[in-house]
């Protein structure tokens, strides 16, 4: 692991300019997004850090400022609904494995997760020993199989990263060992369990709600839904080390983002998480703060629903990607806080596919749309502020399809009824993903069993390669598998992925130990552990 500090270089607050887990985040009140319109703005791909006095020292309580609590705010960590509530948990629980933040496979709870005698139909899971719980309690594998039947029992959202499992044939083999068995071969479960990670937190065999009992830093003291929550140093912590490094962390919950910077720039908290656009010049040019920009693959795609006009026409879906400026889109939305994308996705996969890119052609677009019969097309685009971005691309979309003739109505909706009964049926919409690898997101969004199939996809032929990838062993013939996927997504698919976006937070000077992280999610991809204060 490296050292918290390494590789992050501060940002020159004068070269700054201007510029920037999950679901649900609106429902409790996220925080809208901005930029403006087709006005190319400035931007700056720098991370930023703190490289002075890296030698780490002990003590301090650290306050982290975020917007999105609410009273339905929650400790377990099967039912999470906010980037909020992930913070939490990442503080307090562990999974088996998880992206790092290089958004590779890092193990944590489990040694080892293999297939049982090259079977691609039963793994085996290996757990690290000498771990214990909050309360004392040795963790072993009859945790896993408690975890495993928990969430699966009860359809909880990590049911889904767990695939064909055949959960009542989950068993313990021996204290350190989990065997698990599938209903079909299943050969990206460890991809899986690392990309739905934050669904995926171990519990104590038995434990069912009440207070905390995980194996993470820090260990509970206090919550307040909403408001505030209070974690203590975790003495007992299995990484050792002397980690962590704080001895107390605390969440406070603020109404908006602009809240949040108040809180940072007066010294009320020290670490600020998901800000926006235009709250950086500000943050740049304030004394004793520092803005962090991660280079991440998290996605806000635009959802054509393939079951109904006029997107189950492809002519029209490919037609609407070609209405795209990528880069004046993300000059534009996101003060440049981004990257080109192709409508395709995974982009740090070992199985993605370079090759594939789209640029703007508007004179194909038209004669697509006129073979389709729609020559003067016109559709409404249902958007909300569910996170930060989305409202803005929406419009200038509109403005860039205008040059094709298309007509784009934005139907801007409050996040309630945004994510209401409506939710995944919308015709035309957005969403938003952090990174996970190519097939984790398959099954998240492409498939009929999918959770979040907001497009109502379900193309046999795809979901037969799917199958197919994961029963294939072969690293070569899976690549060719996931090749032919991504050929599809990018002729056929129902997204529009223009841009991979930054994620942007910032931290007080005082504050060491964070680093950039390429997953999405906030405040060096959660690593509380690595954090202490210089003074």
């Amino acid at each position: 692991m490296d050292r918290p500090d390494e590789h992050v270089t501060p940002v020159p607050r004068d070269a700054l300019g201007r510029r920037q887990f999950l679901r649900g985040i609106a429902a409790t009140g996220a925080v809208a997004s901005a930029g403006g319109l087709l006005a190319a703005c400035g931007g700056s791909s720098t991370t930023a850090g703190n490289t002075v006095n890296s030698t780490p020292k002990r003590g301090g309580n650290l306050s982290v400022g975020l917007a999105g609590g609410s009273s339905s705010d929650t400790l377990d960590p099967h039912q999470g609904l906010t980037y909020v509530d992930t913070g939490r948990f990442e503080a307090l629980y562990q999974p088996l494995v998880r992206l790092d933040k290089e958004a590779k496979n890092e193990f944590v709870l489990a040694e080892s997760i293999t297939p049982h005698n090259g079977s691609l139909s039963e793994w085996v899971i290996r757990i690290r020993p000498d771990i214990t719980f909050h309360s004392g309690k040795a963790f072993t594998s009859a945790d896993v199989v408690y975890t495993i039947n928990r969430i699966s029992s009860n359809q909880f959202s990590g049911s889904s990263f767990l695939g064909p499992i055949n959960a009542k044939g989950v068993k313990a083999l021996d204290k350190l060992t989990v065997l698990v068995p599938m209903t079909k071969p299943f050969g990206s479960l460890v991809d899986q369990l690392a990309g739905g990670y934050y669904y995926l937190y171990v519990v104590p065999n038995g434990w069912n709600g009440g207070k905390p009992d995980g194996t993470g830093p820090f260990v509970y003291q206090s919550f307040t839904p909403g408001q505030r929550s209070v974690f203590v140093r975790n003495k007992n912590y299995w990484r050792g080390h002397g980690l962590p490094y704080l001895d107390t962390l605390t969440f406070i919950d603020f109404s908006d983002n602009a809240a949040v910077q108040d809180a940072l720039v007066t010294g009320t908290i020290q670490a600020a998480g998901q800000l926006d656009p235009p709250q950086i010049p500000a943050l740049a040019n304030t004394k004793g703060v520092t803005p962090v920009t991660s280079r991440t693959g998290q996605f806000k795609p635009f959802t054509m629903r393939v079951d109904q006009a006029p997107f189950n026409d492809v002519r029209v879906r490919q037609a609407l990607r070609l209405l795209v400026d990528r880069q004046q889109m993300i000059d534009s939305a996101l003060d440049g806080y981004g990257v080109v994308a192709s409508d395709h996705f995974a982009p740090y996969d070992p199985d993605f596919d370079n090759s594939l890119h789209r640029q703007q052609d508007i004179p194909q677009a038209k004669a697509l749309l006129k073979k389709a019969g729609h020559e003067n097309l016109t559709v409404t685009l249902t958007t909300s502020a569910i996170a930060t971005g989305t409202v803005a691309m929406a419009t200038v979309l509109a403005e860039q399809a205008a040059a094709a003739g298309v007509t784009i109505k934005i139907k801007n909706v409050d996040p309630g009824t945004f994510f209401g009964d409506n939710y995944l049926n919308w015709t035309f919409s957005q969403d938003y993903y952090s990174y996970a690898a190519y097939l984790n997101q398959v099954a998240q969004s492409f498939l009929p069993t999918s959770q979040f199939n907001e497009t109502h996809s379900d193309n046999p032929h795809y979901t037969d390669l799917y199958n197919q990838a994961n029963a294939t062993a072969d690293p070569s013939a899976r690549k060719q598998i996931l090749f032919e996927m991504q050929q599809f997504d990018f002729n056929e698919g129902p997204y529009i992925i223009p841009t991979f976006m930054d994620t942007l937070d910032a931290y007080s000077d005082k504050l060491r130990g964070y680093t950039t992280a390429k997953v999405g999610e906030s405040l060096s991809h959660w690593d509380f552990e690595h954090f202490w204060f210089a003074s």
